[in-house]
């Protein structure tokens, strides 16, 4: 049984049911202490919820699938598939797995049930075939975690300030930049199996640059947003709301654009496995507590 968790990667859906709850909650909130319960969608918001969940969770387990050999190379002591569980059971498990998070999104609604079945089928032949591609596959996910906080917009009657589209293209960016790093990470396993992803085909030095590129975008886009709404915050001087919401401004400055620039330090000296390993963990947390931060900023 812990093998079959092991599989969906729990953290990382859990991961995803919580971006998707925070996002809901912070677009429902009548102000920093007060929560609109009302305007949170039911059972819509439920059901949205384990659309994501479900769908991701049989995008790991039809991975883990295709990547058998890879995985031999690269993590040979998290091997799942063929030491706790064969083949024929992985294939039912990811049947089974997509067919729920089917029926969870179509029970929905109509528009989330064909984005549920248009994720799974961009998951399937990203496994099979475009995460061989490198660019290709790593922009498809980095895709489906901007999308992951879009499509929590559809739980919910009315959005009053949640940042979904920002926070969409915040998370889209750095997922794109922490799969550069995946790659750099397995690039042993991935030569071996012939797959033509970034830092295969250009180097690690260009896929460092490449990285630090996108966090660079991802510190301009903070500082102007921490910027514009500390100006935002004087402007509204008279308001008893304005000391509180200077703490939106003050995370983005002074918690994020430190975070991300710490990743960047690390990329720029990374040369082995293990120091991939490291910033892709961090670019993970960092993540984290960028979509938080949705439930700092004014309602």
């Amino acid at each position: 049984m812990r093998a079959y968790l092991a599989i969906i990667r729990p953290n990382n859906i859990l991961l995803t049911l919580l971006t998707q709850a925070v996002f809901m909650l912070a677009a429902s909130r009548l102000s920093y202490f007060s929560i609109d319960w009302e305007n949170i969608a039911l059972p819509e918001a439920y059901l949205i919820i384990l659309t994501c969940c479900l769908t991701a969770a049989g995008g790991y387990v039809i991975n883990d699938l295709f990547d058998v050999d890879t995985d031999h190379v690269n993590r040979p002591n998290k091997r799942i598939l063929k030491r706790n569980i064969s083949h024929q059971s992985a294939v039912v498990y990811y049947a089974i797995l997509t067919a729920a998070g089917q029926f969870c999104g179509y029970s929905a609604g109509l528009g989330v049930g064909l984005f549920a079945t248009a994720i799974a089928i961009l998951l399937y032949f990203y496994s099979s075939d475009l995460k061989a591609m490198g660019l290709p596959g790593n922009l498809l996910i980095a895709f489906m975690s901007g999308s992951v906080i879009y499509i929590a917009s559809r739980g919910i009657h009315e959005i009053n300030r949640g940042f979904f589209a920002e926070y969409a293209f915040l998370a889209f960016l750095l997922t794109f930049a922490r799969e550069l790093i995946k790659d750099a990470q397995d690039i042993e396993g991935d030569k071996e199996q012939e797959c033509e992803t970034f830092p295969i085909v250009h180097g690690t030095k260009k896929t460092n640059l490449l990285s630090n590129v996108i966090l660079a975008t991802i510190l301009v886009f903070l500082g102007i947003a921490s910027y514009l709404l500390t100006i935002d915050v004087f402007l509204d001087v008279k308001s008893t709301r304005s000391i509180i919401a200077l703490i939106f401004p003050c995370y983005l400055a002074f918690i994020l654009i430190p975070m991300v620039l710490r990743a960047m330090f690390l990329i720029a000296k990374a040369q082995q496995k293990r120091d991939y390993k490291k910033i892709s963990k961090w670019l993970k947390f960092t993540l984290l507590m960028g979509l938080l931060s949705v439930l700092l900023s004014q309602p």
